[in-house]
């Protein structure tokens, strides 16, 4: 009796824990913007950038699984303004596969499935298509005109 008392109380706390697991497998993150030279056009709200191998210092920098996108939402300021999220499309779980912000720059799409994410409220959760996981965000401190992005 006591043995399933105590799986019965694991197995609620393991439910209720909050860490969602990504379907994205774990890659390094690290970016330092800046946003008074080469990234100033992140300054204005709804301004989004895309980081890649392709366009990175990759001896320093490091772009996660797909990609990094980072974008600067209309909630809050500093570093609740500014949101970073692996361009990996969560269904599709496929570095090659990176989501594309769209001409409003309010929603992610993925071009393979098709599902949508809103991008607005910083919260890169599935509004459409098959995906039901929000896109992988990854933490961002702002220092004086700095976003540090890493994981």
């Amino acid at each position: 009796m006591k043995r399933l008392l105590f799986c019965l109380i694991a197995f609620a706390i393991n439910s209720c824990d909050k860490t969602a697991i990504s379907s994205i497998p774990y890659s390094l993150v690290y970016l330092e913007l800046d946003l008074t030279f080469e990234d100033k056009d992140l300054v204005p709200s709804l301004a989004y950038k895309i980081y890649t191998p392709q366009n990175i210092n990759q001896s320093i920098e490091k772009t996660g699984f797909g990609g990094v996108l980072v974008y600067h939402g209309v909630n809050g300021t500093g570093a609740d303004a500014y949101y970073a999220f692996d361009l990996a499309c969560p269904l599709e779980a496929d570095r090659l596969v990176r989501v594309e912000v769209d001409d409003e720059h309010l929603h992610a799409v993925c071009p393979k499935c098709q599902s949508t994410y809103d991008l607005i409220f910083g919260l890169g959760n599935p509004v459409s298509g098959p995906s039901r996981e929000q896109l992988k965000p990854y933490p961002v401190v702002v220092s004086g005109n700095t976003l540090r992005i890493r994981n």
